[in-house]
């Protein structure tokens, strides 16, 4: 890619898009604005995406994927394991896992130390400990971003609500956000409510298998809007099972805040459904969803999540993302089923990871 180059990029200031160049002198990238007016190039340029929710254990139980397939090589400069790595576990990820991956990392810790390597993460709940958990988080404050805890009729049996509890005290204790699962019922989220603080995060937002995260008309079910208004960050959480075309498309048409643009890819949702974060945006941008909001969702909002106060910075930029929105025409399915044709893609082109200039294979 030479340079100068024409970009239109991304502001997370004013949450829009903008005329600048691209400029790379004596090693040090940076964004030149030169117009608000129309865009004048297809190239976009946005601070690095960010995905929330992945699963990146490789090798480990059923969830584990490689970071670099979904990370840097499809357009994302950080993955956020999403609980796949528990206190158990933690040392193999590190010494194993770690070495083999350039995508930045962040994890949030699972509340079972064992982590999320099966469907059923709490067979032996007297290993579950807050204070654990939270002495870990503790230890490793550059890596570890939150804890995570599944709560959904899928994962709990007979737990009830004391996984959420005690996730809900080491989060507290470690003084980071909580990341929460949810899914079929019960449990059921008015009584999960009562457990989160402004900063957590509630991911699967839009499945199609609980049924009192919305009303039947697309409105915020009364406690989801109270963790609305407590502050709590939304997240998809696409996955292979917990989104639902029809859900979504009646939740965008009333006022909602900005939400995550969280993947959810494992073993199983690179093969089909997500494959990769181009194509989770692609859904998005085709039901209706205006650009800086989803790239809100991959940049601006997870690093404020996460903390990460210098990520969208333009002037040295350090990690970014350059794209374009082609035309392709392709049927996409959800986790129920459902199907829609969109005639628009999302395509990442190129990174920019930790100051280094990286061309996808695709582009």
């Amino acid at each position: 890619m030479n340079m100068p180059v024409k970009v239109r990029y991304y502001d997370s200031k004013t949450n829009s898009f903008r005329n600048g160049i691209l400029t790379n002198e004596d090693s040090h990238f940076r964004v030149i604005f030169t117009n608000d007016g129309p865009a004048e190039t297809d190239l976009f340029l946005s601070p690095g995406w960010i995905d929330m929710h992945t699963h990146i254990l490789d090798g480990f139980g059923l969830f584990g994927t490689e970071a670099d397939r979904i990370g840097w090589k499809t357009g994302v400069c950080l993955v956020a394991d999403a609980g796949t790595v528990g206190e158990y576990t933690l040392a193999g990820y590190m010494k194993y896992v770690a070495p083999t991956i350039e995508t930045n990392v962040k994890l949030f810790l699972c509340i079972s130390p064992i982590g999320v390597i099966f469907h059923h993460d709490y067979n032996a709940m007297q290993y579950l400990d807050a204070d654990r958990c939270a002495a870990c988080i503790l230890k490793h404050p550059d890596l570890i971003a939150g804890v995570k805890v599944r709560m959904g009729s899928e994962t709990i049996r007979h737990e009830g609500l004391k996984p959420l509890q005690l996730a809900s005290q080491a989060a507290r204790k470690a003084g980071v956000p909580m990341m929460v699962h949810i899914g079929g019922n019960p449990p059921a989220l008015k009584d999960m409510e009562p457990f989160f603080e402004k900063g957590d995060i509630i991911t699967h937002v839009f499945n199609g298998r609980g049924h009192d995260a919305w009303n039947p008309d697309g409105t915020p079910s009364a406690p989801l809007q109270k963790l609305i208004d407590r502050g709590v960050w939304l997240d998809i959480g696409h996955g292979s099972s917990s989104f639902d075309f029809e859900v979504f498309e009646r939740a965008i048409r009333h006022p909602l805040p900005r939400y995550l643009m969280g993947t959810d890819l494992h073993q199983s949702s690179v093969k089909k459904l997500v494959r990769n974060m181009n194509v989770m945006l692609t859904k998005i941008y085709g039901c209706g969803v205006p650009l800086e909001n989803i790239i809100y969702g991959v940049t601006a909002g997870p690093a404020d999540a996460l903390g990460l106060t210098e990520w969208c910075n333009m002037d040295p930029i350090v990690q970014a993302t350059l794209f374009r929105i082609i035309d392709h025409t392709e049927e996409y399915e959800d986790c129920q089923g459902n199907r829609r044709t969109f005639t628009k893609s999302i395509q990442a082109e190129a990174v920019i990871l930790n100051g280094v200039l990286r061309r996808l294979a695709n582009s």
